[in-house]
């Protein structure tokens, strides 16, 4: 049972649902989900990525991995080539619509960002970082 303590921990995870919450509206307008978001944009910043390290960056198993990447070639936002050097893998590339759809993407957490910062001042988000990273150290 959930406590009705409102202490940080239980804040920062109700911050983290709305945040959740806010970005899947925007990914449903474009007909994403959240891994495959988050997968396309990892794509976009390592060209020729490989499905293990994909896989690691998400946290996902690699047969869940291969799912997402399934409907996202599907899609036509990504193509896999096997490279000369090495038959056994596939790196992975976006196509011209999937660099498209990144542009999307990042665009729909620049404005999830732009919600948050106009909430403080510079003064004050420079305070939260600070205080985010604390927490951030004390829980690894």
């Amino acid at each position: 049972m959930i406590s009705q303590r409102k202490d940080l921990a239980e804040k920062i995870y109700q911050i983290g649902i709305l945040q959740q919450n806010f970005v899947l509206e925007k990914l449903r307008a474009v007909q994403l989900n959240s891994l495959q978001a988050h997968s396309l944009n990892y794509i976009s910043k390592h060209p020729a990525t490989i499905q293990r390290d994909l896989a690691r960056y998400l946290g996902k198993q690699q047969a869940t991995v291969t799912n997402i990447l399934k409907v996202l070639e599907g899609k036509g936002f990504i193509y896999r080539e096997i490279p000369k050097a090495n038959e056994r893998q596939k790196n992975i590339y976006l196509t011209a619509e999937g660099e498209k759809m990144v542009l999307q993407v990042q665009a729909i957490f620049e404005d999830l960002g732009e919600q948050v910062d106009k909430a403080f001042s510079s003064e004050e988000k420079q305070q939260f970082q600070t205080f985010l990273k604390r927490v951030e150290e004390q829980l690894t």
